[in-house]
């Protein structure tokens, strides 16, 4: 279940979304970040997975370019203030659910502050930001898994060497004591 899920617009600043999601993945477990190509099997219904995602989080990390704000629709007109626009949902979405929205604003891009935001997405403004500086990335990136464990989110626990069923033993014989080794961090004194 994603407690992470990262929104983003396509024509925007992918590559910054798939960064966000390999390293948060990375720190959070693969399960615990959202992003729609990675999550989103093919054939499934896409509007319901977006939205179960979405319901199913606890922050949604809005990632924002340079070219965010004004992306044009299909038909024309900004993306933003179509109904349908995806990007829109989910903001709006998250909001409803009361979740955590943090936008990520991508190199230059400026702060949202003034902007003319549909109204159900107008908090967005008013959202404390993070950055993600090109120049910067690590850090940032750092910066962005503290905050997030800050909010109450934990790491994936760290994966221990693989075993493949087999157990291995080792006896040690001195006088009249024995030691036991199994499994390589079991000991037993005898």
């Amino acid at each position: 279940m994603p407690q992470i899920f990262v929104s983003y617009r396509s024509d925007d600043e992918p590559t910054a979304a798939v960064l966000v999601h390999r390293e948060l993945g990375a720190h959070f477990g693969a399960e615990a970040v959202f992003l729609d190509g990675a999550a989103i099997p093919p054939g499934t219904d896409y509007t319901r997975a977006l939205l179960e995602g979405v319901r199913t989080a606890k922050v949604l990390l809005v990632v924002i370019g340079p070219r965010w704000l004004e992306a044009r629709a299909p038909g024309g007109g900004r993306a933003l203030d179509q109904p349908g626009d995806w990007v829109r949902a989910e903001i709006a979405e998250a909001f409803r659910c009361g979740l955590t929205v943090i936008p990520l604003l991508v190199g230059a891009a400026a702060r949202l502050g003034s902007a003319p935001l549909p109204a159900d997405v107008a908090a967005l403004a008013r959202c404390q930001d993070l950055r993600l500086r090109p120049e910067d990335a690590e850090y940032d990136l750092r910066r962005l898994v503290a905050e997030l464990e800050a909010l109450g989110l934990r790491a994936a626990p760290a994966a221990g060497p693989e075993r493949n069923g087999q157990v291995s033993m080792r006896a040690t014989a001195t006088g009249h004591s024995r030691v036991y080794q199994a499994g390589g961090n079991q000991v037993i004194n005898e």
